[in-house]
């Protein structure tokens, strides 16, 4: 099997309101927190954008070590402002909740198993990357890009590094319940395991369609505990 390298993510020193340089990460641990000013602030967003080149070797990783087939679509050009999940743009985004119009590209990988989960990943000019595995779940990379945050390009970068390489080496599983109505809030879980026995779980309630959440919980239940399966390597 082919090993993952992550692309050099190169070290980023910005300057404050003084002109003092400063790097995001750790840039408030001497404080009680963040000032009150630095909330939904963003002032560098261009340090994210060596997530677009973490998901394109993600993807050539993918496709070297595991049989898939891939979809890629620029989406520049297209006109994303009617898109929902259940009326895509484009046939790759079906599924995608979370397709801003700022989305640039989509790329679809499909593992031939029925029981390795499908990845669709979503590239913005934000910059950044949304993430949809399986049949419901989705995460954004990086998940927040203000001043009090903090986040790095290479904390982010390992969080979508986690969830791509989880879902293929099948350590990733899914679960839903509701609603209890035509359409409403969804209990809606995930469970992702590390290779180091680390993991991380989230549950949320989800608007969904009745038919949605049927269908995704009849395809869950087909999966031990709801758990996707390795994907098929390459011979």
């Amino acid at each position: 099997m082919t090993a993952y390298v992550r692309p050099p993510i190169t070290r980023q020193v910005f300057h404050d309101a003084d002109g003092a340089p400063f790097e995001y990460g750790g840039r408030w641990d001497h404080l009680d927190g963040p000032p009150e000013d630095t909330y939904s602030v963003d002032s560098h967003p261009e340090r994210f954008a060596p997530l677009v080149d973490v998901a394109d070797a993600l993807v050539q990783h993918l496709a070297a070590t595991y049989a898939v087939t891939v979809e890629d679509v620029d989406l520049r050009g297209v006109d994303l402002t009617p898109h929902a999940a259940d009326t895509p743009a484009v046939p790759v985004l079906a599924g995608v909740r979370d397709v801003g119009t700022d989305a640039v590209r989509a790329v679809r990988v499909t593992p031939v198993s029925d029981d390795a989960a499908p990845l669709t990943l979503v590239a913005n000019s934000y910059p950044g990357v949304v993430v949809r595995a399986g049949v419901l779940h989705e995460d954004r990379f990086p998940s927040c890009g203000c001043d009090a945050c903090d986040d790095t390009a290479e904390g982010a970068a390992e969080g979508l590094e986690d969830l791509v390489l989880g879902v293929a080496r099948g350590l990733f599983s899914e679960g839903v319940r509701g609603p209890r109505y035509r359409f409403g809030e969804s209990w809606v879980r995930y469970r992702l395991e590390g290779p180091d026995g680390r993991w991380e779980s989230g549950e949320g309630q989800q608007r969904l369609a009745r038919t949605v959440a049927d269908a995704a919980q009849r395809r869950l239940a087909s999966l031990p505990g709801g758990r996707w399966q390795p994907w098929p390597v390459l011979d």
